[in-house]
């Protein structure tokens, strides 16, 4: 009987023990792929609309995409380069420029690294306007 009553508590223990090191082995490990996450916004600017979306990559990576979509179907405002920065909010980290490359479909689009996981502010200067976007990372 005593033996029943042990083989009876061992098991769920053994199932929670399981369960805890699964858990820490694939969801806490730093070598996980993050989901895909991104942020994105489109705000009016003279003209038109300014598309902003960031994506997350691997290993606090970010891609960012910046389009300008004309009301009247023109492409001449593809060629304004945006200026694209980001910071950290709450800290005291200064800016960081993203370097924005120009795209065969009108866009432009810049890639880094996030150096911590946390909220972000990328700034986009286009054409005199200021767009501002949040992205959490990580």
């Amino acid at each position: 009987m005593r033996t029943l009553r042990v083989a009876l508590l061992a098991i769920p223990l053994a199932l929670v023990a399981a369960t805890v090191a699964a858990f820490l082995v694939f969801g806490l490990s730093g070598e996980r792929e993050p989901g895909s996450t991104g942020s994105a916004r489109a705000v009016d600017v003279a003209g038109g609309r300014l598309l902003v979306a960031v994506e997350d990559g691997q290993a606090y990576a970010f891609e960012i995409t910046v389009r300008f979509e004309s009301d009247e179907g023109s492409n001449d405002a593809t060629l304004i380069q945006p200026s694209v920065s980001m910071t950290m909010v709450g800290h005291d980290m200064g800016r960081t420029p993203v370097r924005m490359l120009r795209r065969s479909d009108g866009s432009w689009r810049g890639a880094g690294t996030f150096s911590m996981g946390g909220r972000w502010r990328f700034q986009i200067a286009f054409d005199g306007e200021i767009v501002r976007l949040d992205h959490t990372a990580g």
